[in-house]
């Protein structure tokens, strides 16, 4: 296994992406493994275009690809990349509890760039609102806990991102449940190009939404 250095921009990128749709697993009962999970209908080529070669070119490790319904995963099985994550980015073994961006990833405005873009792409979406005023476009986010949130929302401020924080609850008819999750949104045109310019995606599902988003200006 490689260990990339702590200021490669990739880096940083793919931290945004376990950020977003990663988790670690691994320990007595079960094998240690990274995976990233996502939508197979609309990921499916990010994940092999994207996905696979950053993990290779950053870790020297070849990660496999599976597909289960409607999802697609990116599978790492490596003990030693499991708790390099774990214990040198922070990042936790189970449930994502009191997750945060590694602070060397956000130790540059080039690094966090490519955090927030990693993050986005993986957790984000964008669509057009309407409202009396007209069409605008709305990036947003979404975690289980608030702390993700509000750590991204800071981050955006840095760059001129203005966004509004909220919590939201939704009910799960299959369960009887109610979730709640953390929410940011970005609003507005104005938002929306420093977004695109600064922070960006590698998406080619994204990048085809926000094509879509430029059609209605």
């Amino acid at each position: 296994m490689n260990y990339p250095a702590f200021d490669n921009p990739d880096f940083a990128y793919e931290s945004g992406v376990h950020m977003g749709d990663g988790s670690l697993s691994g320990g007595l009962s079960a094998d240690y493994r990274y995976v990233i999970s996502g939508n197979k209908k609309k990921e499916t080529q990010y994940y092999v275009e994207v996905l696979v070669p950053l993990i290779k070119d950053l870790y020297c490790i070849s990660p496999t690809i599976a597909f289960q319904n409607n999802s697609v995963y990116l599978r790492v099985y490596s003990k030693e990349l499991v708790l390099f994550k774990h214990r040198e980015l922070g990042f936790p073994i189970g449930p994502k509890r009191g997750l945060r961006i590694p602070s060397f990833a956000i130790s540059s405005r080039q690094s966090t760039a490519n955090a927030l873009s990693g993050l986005y792409d993986t957790d984000g979406s964008v669509k057009i609102r309407h409202d009396k005023s007209g069409e605008y476009p709305r990036i947003s986010f979404s975690q289980k806990d608030d702390g993700p949130i509000r750590q991204t929302k800071t981050l955006l401020r840095s760059f001129g991102i203005s966004s509004t924080m909220y919590r939201c609850e939704s009910f799960d008819a299959r369960s009887g449940k109610v979730y709640t999750q953390w929410c940011l949104d970005i609003n507005g045109f104005e938002n929306f190009d420093i977004f695109v310019n600064k922070i960006g995606t590698r998406s080619p599902y994204v990048r085809e939404r926000m094509q879509a988003v430029e059609a209605v200006r």
